[in-house]
């Protein structure tokens, strides 16, 4: 139908992960964490997000918490889970750290 517009407006151009901004480097206190994950006190870097843990099971049954966590130096968001009866804890991050 010559002359007639779409209904349909262009879809906008697609953003490729190369143009993306990249992401802030892990500070010295997030690697040290990364490389330790299972001490039970977090670096003094890490603020406290939320103040409820989030109570569930995994996939075998086991009760567990997790609390989140974000660096102040450099934004990293970090994950505390702890397991019932466990002596450890695992820290893990969000994302992959950036180095």
């Amino acid at each position: 139908m010559a002359g007639m517009k779409s209904a349909v407006p262009p879809s906008p151009p697609s953003i490729h992960p190369a143009s993306a901004p990249s992401a802030t480097p892990a500070c010295e206190r997030c690697l040290a964490l990364a490389a330790d994950p299972r001490r039970r006190e977090p670096p003094s870097c890490l603020a406290l997000r939320g103040t409820v843990p989030l109570v569930s099971q995994s996939a075998a049954g086991v009760p567990f918490s997790m609390l989140s966590f974000a660096c102040r130096d450099c934004g990293t968001v970090w994950r505390l889970y702890d397991r019932a009866n466990e002596l450890f804890v695992s820290w893990v991050p969000e994302r992959p750290l950036v180095r």
